[in-house]
């Protein structure tokens, strides 16, 4: 993939009664969430309750048309934002809160209550820019705190994720600082598993020049108590599937792309890992769509990450030969 931009995503705050109407709440529903990689600050911590209040009180006759609203609020608006650290008044505005909570020069796009939305947008007037500044790939360096920060919302909103990377070797010192920056970012959210996936050969080899045989399942598990024993938070926990690839021809999965998958979305992350930032980025990082997302979550989560339940296959996914999956946590 070519580079389009090299300028930050600008990021919008919106009030959680700026709809009008019902198209409104299906257009930002269109422009948010993890399968448009784009996020608003969940400020107050209650923005998602306080949408769907609000959309109760909106004129929508049709009560099925209601209740299908509803429903998709209910499903999607809290993945539609992103935690922050700012300080909540609860005897202030929302309005008052955010200007408080910004800088004066602050350079994010701000939508107002739907009623009186000075002295910010209204949403009509703020939907074009958004969608003008809509951006569902980026330039990616490679950098572990690059990546940290592109998966942060789908991590934060999502109690597992899975990191698929065809030659990440966790018992390298990358492979542990990629594992340290992901549970760090985590803490204190919902998310309580992170599970990487893997070619059986990139983790678990002796000696990849001198001896090219695996390590036995006994020695992996040992080395991964070993290795993260300092790097795991208590009653979090740590999967890693090792995969037995099919041969070229077959229909059984071979591991090539690199993603970030949850339940809820996915980014694919065009390459692998440096300790030092490259000077130009050779690939981008895109947001999957609704569609892909489906087939991974067959592919990835369904079949190498569950490997061993032996669920109901669907036509259009790649399946493992087989899994070796190996688990630890601290209590």
């Amino acid at each position: 993939m070519t580079c389009s931009t090299n300028e930050p995503l600008r990021q919008v705050l919106v009030d959680p009664r700026f709809a009008i109407e019902s198209r409104d709440v299906i257009d930002f529903l269109g422009e948010f969430g993890p399968f448009n990689g784009r996020y608003v600050p969940r400020f107050p911590a209650d923005w998602a309750l306080r949408l769907r209040d609000h959309v109760e009180d909106l004129s929508i006759r049709d009560p099925v048309k209601r209740q299908g609203m509803m429903e998709r609020l209910r499903r999607e608006a809290t993945l539609c934002t992103v935690p922050v650290g700012w300080r909540w008044e609860n005897e202030r505005s929302w309005r008052s809160n955010v200007e408080l909570a910004l800088p004066a020069n602050a350079n994010q796009l701000v939508v107002g209550d739907a009623l009186d939305p000075d002295p910010f947008k209204g949403w009509v007037d703020a939907l074009e820019e958004i969608r003008e500044t809509r951006k569902r790939s980026w330039p990616f360096h490679g950098v572990i705190s690059e990546f940290a920060d592109a998966c942060l919302p789908l991590l934060l909103n999502s109690p597992a994720a899975y990191l698929i990377d065809p030659y990440l070797d966790l018992f390298s010192e990358l492979g542990e600082m990629l594992l340290r920056s992901l549970f760090d970012s985590a803490k204190g959210s919902r998310c309580y598993s992170i599970q990487v996936i893997t070619r059986r050969g990139a983790c678990g080899s002796r000696d990849r020049e001198k001896d090219a045989r695996f390590m036995s399942d006994a020695e992996i598990e040992s080395l991964l108590i070993k290795t993260y024993r300092d790097v795991l938070p208590k009653d979090r926990e740590l999967k890693l599937h090792l995969v037995t690839e099919g041969k070229p021809g077959e229909n059984a999965l071979r591991l090539h792309d690199r993603f970030f998958l949850t339940v809820h979305g996915a980014i694919n992350f065009g390459q692998g890992f440096y300790v030092l930032k490259q000077p130009l980025p050779q690939q981008n990082a895109y947001v999957l769509d609704r569609d892909h997302h489906i087939v991974l979550k067959h592919t990835y989560i369904d079949g190498v990450a569950r490997h061993s339940e032996r669920l109901p296959r669907v036509s259009n996914a790649a399946y493992p030969r087989s899994v070796n999956s190996f688990a630890i946590k601290f209590r």
